[in-house]
Formats: structure tokens, C-alpha cells, sequence
């Protein structure tokens, strides 16, 4: 993927991330009043996670999937209260919760994506050894679904032809 695609996609992360985090204050807020104020330095480290995962600094990538989990457990948490409530919206906010939880998780796999992964840490894929051993016609391509390396012939590739990785359609 080009480079550009990879900065807006981390850029998109980065913002995601933090709207979270603030929606998870805001929702732990109350609580936080409840505690003596050195107890609120509990939010330093959130803001450290986010920071690192800006910067790509070394396993900033790791924190971030950190912060996103306990943010997605924070949210499904708090939207399985909701939901208990009778108030209908209560039983709205709980719902929404929970389709947010849903996505901050569904960020999590875009980063541990191993294309994501490896622009994030500044690997470049060795495609030498594989360019060798193609046949006339065959390009490197990647799965839409799974990322798998793949060799295909382009002219012959069909709506009907699947992944042998993980099944899905090679064509949209």
C-alpha cells in the first residue's frame, strides 16, 4: 500500500483513539470526583498510550491496542448497565455503547493488521526471493480480506475465485 494510505489510515486511528478516551473519561467522570485527586494521575497513562501510538514510538502500537481494549470494556460495561435501566434513553445509550465497543475492537484488528503492522514499524517486505519463482504473468498481490500474499494471473482472475487463506472472494 502506498504510504499516504498508511498516514491517513494511522491519522484515522489517532482520532478515533482519542475520541474514545474522551468519551471514557467522560463516562468515568463521576467516579473520578468520587476519589481523592492523586487518584485522577489514573489518567496519565491513557494520554501517554495515545501519544506513543501518534508518534509511532517503539511498541506505541502495543499501548495503543491496550488503551482501545479497556476503552471497548469501559464502553461495553457501562452500555450492559444502561441497558438494564427502564428509562428508554437509557436503553438508547446502552445500545450505542455497545455498537461503540464493537467498533473501538474492530480497530484493534486494523492494527494488528500485518500490513499495518509493518509500515508502522518501518519493515519493508522482502518480495525478492517470491519475485523469482513467478511464472510468466503472475503479479504479487494481497487478499482483500486476509492480506495472504498471493502470485495470480490478473487476465484470469474470476468473481469466483477464493482465497485459499481464508475463503473469501479474491475479486469484489
Amino acid at each position: 500500500m502506498s504510504n499516504k494510505v498508511m498516514e491517513s489510515l494511522h491519522k484515522h486511528l489517532y482520532r478515533f483513539m482519542t475520541v474514545d478516551l474522551v468519551l471514557g473519561i467522560f463516562i468515568i467522570s463521576p467516579l473520578l470526583v468520587t476519589l481523592p485527586i492523586y487518584f485522577n494521575l489514573i489518567l496519565l497513562p491513557p494520554i501517554f498510550m495515545v501519544v506513543s501510538f501518534k508518534n509511532k514510538r517503539k511498541n506505541g502500537d502495543i499501548l495503543g491496542m491496550i488503551l482501545l481494549l479497556i476503552l471497548s470494556l469501559i464502553f461495553l460495561l457501562v452500555g450492559l448497565q444502561d441497558l438494564s435501566r427502564e428509562e428508554t434513553m437509557s436503553i438508547i445509550q446502552g445500545i450505542l455503547l455497545l455498537l461503540l465497543s464493537a467498533s473501538t475492537i474492530r480497530r484493534i484488528r486494523t492494527i494488528r493488521n500485518t500490513v499495518y503492522k509493518n509500515w508502522y514499524n518501518d519493515i519493508k517486505e522482502n518480495t525478492g526471493l517470491f519475485e523469482k519463482q513467478l511464472v510468466v504473468d503472475e503479479v504479487l498481490a494481497t487478499c482483500p480480506s486476509c492480506s495472504t500474499l498471493l502470485a495470480v494471473i490478473p487476465s484470469k482472475l474470476s468473481e469466483d475465485d477464493k482465497c485459499p487463506n481464508c475463503g473469501e472472494n479474491l475479486v469484489n
